[in-house]
This record gives structure tokens, sequence and C-alpha cells, in this order.
């Protein structure tokens, strides 16, 4: 994968698979402790230790035979964050769902781009309008001074009432409000 955001957007869709009601996305920037962290936890069904062991393996997949042979995403994941001097971890209890923890060292040369998250987000809200996105990106920079921005599909599905989030204004509603949470962190420059 060449970016941060494809390794997302991989990752989303496996809670979707386990049919998470809710995805929790947290993505933040620490330039005083050199560190990238990506965190995404959905309340989906969650896997027993061996399934989360087999996850792990490039050699395992969850899908049918005849769709895909086997499940890199989250073995490449972990292996991009551990070149970069940085760490990885994923829990996951049955019937609570997955937690999966990504860290880079922010200025490590070969750390991916983040890549293209308002895209990666807004189609993955609109590919999948049942779960609730919750969506934090976080920039905290040298005079400890923090860039914040917080959305939650729900609360614009209640505001919205009846009207689905795929309608055209709602959707230019989410492109522009991601892409001002990510100028307003700062995180293009990632």
């Amino acid at each position: 994968m060449q970016d941060i955001s494809l390794h997302l957007l991989d990752i989303i869709e496996n809670s979707a698979r386990a049919n998470a009601a809710n995805i929790w996305i947290e993505i933040k920037v620490e330039i005083m402790k050199n560190i990238l962290t990506i965190h995404v936890r959905d309340d989906g069904d969650g896997m027993d230790e061996e399934t989360l062991e087999k996850a792990q393996s490039p050699f395992y997949t969850s899908k049918s035979a005849r769709k895909k042979k086997v499940g890199l995403g989250i073995p490449l994941f972990e292996q991009h964050a551990q070149m970069c001097d940085g760490d990885f971890t994923m829990i996951s209890k049955p019937n609570v769902g997955t937690e999966l923890t990504a860290r880079f060292r922010f200025d490590h040369v070969d750390r991916m781009p983040l890549g293209d998250i308002a895209t990666t987000i807004v189609s993955s809200i609109l590919g999948h309008p049942e779960i609730d996105f919750h969506i934090n990106l976080s920039r905290k920079v040298i005079d400890d001074k923090e860039f914040t921005y917080e959305l939650s599909t729900a609360e614009i599905k209640a505001e919205l009432g009846d009207i689905p989030l795929s309608y055209p204004d709602v959707i230019n509603y989410l492109n522009e409000t991601i892409k001002e949470g990510i100028n307003k962190t700062k995180m293009e420059e990632i």
C-alpha cells in the first residue's frame, strides 16, 4: 500500500465486515514526541484469541476463497509501523469489538505519507451509512499547542433526520467539513 489512508480504508472495511455499528478513528501527531498514531476501534463481532492471531498472519483471510486468497492488510500495516521505529497492537474480544493501534516515528525516512484521509473517510461514511463514524484528528506542536477536529456521523444523522447521507448537499458538506478539519490540524502536511 502506498500510504496510510489505504491501510485505514482496509481496517474500516474489516470493521464493516465484522458488523460494527460504530467505528472510532483517531489520528494523532505529537511533534515533540516524534510520534504519529493511528488508532481504530470498533464494536463489531470481535475475534477470539486464535482468530486474532491468524488475522495477523499474511496467509489468513476470513473472506471466501474465491474472492481473496490471503489477507495482507493487517500484516503489512504492522510491518510498516515496525520498520519506522514504531509499534503495532491489536486486541479483540468476541461480541465486544476490535482495537488496533499503529505508531510510527513521525520523522522516519521510510514512513509512508498519510495520503488522502478526507476521501478515505468520506467514501467510508457513504459506503457504510449504517455505521456511525467518530473521527478525532489532533496535532500537538512544539509549544504544546494542540489543534483538534472531531466529527460524529451520529450527530449529523440526528440533525438530518430523514435526509440520507448520500444526499448531494450532505456529501458536499461532509467533503468540506472533513477537509476543513484536516486543514485546521495541518494533517495535509503529513
